[in-house]
């Protein structure tokens, strides 16, 4: 002959070993007479909260103090760790969830309430803190508040799954003793609900098709960057060089020889004869260190050339490289000999510059040699002479 089935009020232990009351039950039935429920746990899962969806809604209040195993040498290390701890538990039952409920429903609810004050989560980290306590408050003052304590956390295991080992405490001074406990400990923690709410929101945060576009286009392309090949022969078009296409077949090698010794030696002549299009291959090598490397870059020219050759150059070659906002400055060579403010402009580049370009090196030569009183610094430089 089966034994009768227990009412609630005539449990004394509730180990989820009987299928017909486990811990969630007994807090489901609860929350149909309680007010509020005053929970201690050492590890709260946001499945506890969902697994009383619709039921807890009737409470006017749930207060969640948490603690840890954790150990640490001082308050504020305690505090961190667990503050850290409890976080990472969150999210990684909010993870878990998805496995069942992917879209978190029941997730918003919980996440007003909370703005709104109705729960409130603590983390205790004066010591190492682990109770577990479910006191409840019933509306009705003549039934009395009533506790499970035990080991079972507000998580969906404890709950529901692991054998555990929870005793109802129903007279009323036992009960006033441990709500006393509770508000001590309560008093003495801190409030961590602003943190579990910015994990939570995380999860239920509604986003715009732009931004899953946009985030699925990351996720495709991601440990995918350009190459410096591939950016050279993509054209201006998918991203790549717009000077690149334009280059004969001699002047591209050119191009990579430069770039291979300048890297080498931190500079770089290059010495064709007239008509070979070195200018192209100048323009290539700015185009390069702008655009692919964000580089800072002076280019020194012949005053004679400078509108003509490399000013009509660069707007008909690379009118993507600005004259606002831009990492190109273009000096005559004359400006060696000027006084006033291109002194200190033309010192600057020693120290602001990242490379320097220049057309007709052997020329700027011979004016820099009649500086007086400079030091000549070294430039890590391309340099561009017949």
């Amino acid at each position: 002959m089966s034994e009768p089935t227990k009412s609630g009020g005539e449990l004394f232990i509730v180990d989820n070993g009987d299928e017909s009351w486990k811990g969630l039950k007994y807090l489901q039935d609860w929350t149909e007479i309680a007010s509020s429920f005053d929970i201690a746990t050492g590890f709260f899962e946001i499945g506890s909260l969902l697994a009383l969806d619709g039921r807890w809604q009737k409470l006017d209040g749930i207060r969640i103090l948490l603690g840890d195993q954790a150990t640490a040498r001082t308050r504020q290390a305690l505090l961190e760790g667990v503050r850290k701890h409890v976080c990472h538990k969150l999210n990684a039952s909010l993870e878990a969830e998805k496995e069942t409920n992917d879209m978190l429903v029941g997730t918003a609810a919980i996440v007003e309430a909370m703005r709104q004050g109705k729960i409130q989560c603590r983390v205790y980290a004066k010591r190492k803190f682990h109770a577990k306590a479910y006191i409840t408050h019933p509306r009705l003052a003549v039934v009395g508040s009533v506790a499970l304590v035990g080991s079972s956390n507000f998580t969906v295991p404890g709950l529901t799954e692991n054998i555990e080992l929870n005793i109802q405490i129903r007279a009323p001074g036992d009960v006033s003793q441990l709500q006393a406990w509770y508000e001590q400990h309560w008093q003495e923690a801190e409030d961590i609900t602003p943190e579990v709410l910015k994990v939570i929101e995380r999860h239920i945060k509604e986003y715009l098709p732009f931004d899953i576009y946009a985030k699925a286009m990351q996720e495709f392309h991601r440990g995918h960057e350009m190459t410096d090949d591939e950016w050279e022969k993509a054209g201006r078009q998918s991203g790549g060089s717009g000077m690149y296409p334009v280059l004969d077949k001699y002047q591209q090698d050119g191009y990579k020889s430069l770039m291979k010794i300048a890297r080498q030696h931190r500079g770089a002549f290059l010495c064709d004869g007239v008509g070979l299009g070195k200018t192209f291959i100048g323009l290539m090598l700015i185009e390069r260190l702008v655009i692919r490397d964000r580089q800072r870059v002076v280019l020194i020219v012949p005053k004679a050339a400078r509108e003509p050759v490399w000013e009509k150059a660069l707007r008909r070659y690379l009118p993507n490289i600005s004259r606002v906002f831009t990492n190109l400055e273009i000096f005559n060579h004359t400006d060696l000999l000027r006084g006033g403010d291109y002194q200190q402009k033309l010192d600057d580049i020693a120290t602001l510059a990242d490379v320097v370009v220049i057309d007709e090196a052997r020329s700027l030569a011979l004016l820099a040699a009649v500086r007086p009183g400079q030091k000549q610094e070294p430039f890590p430089a391309h340099g561009d002479s017949d």
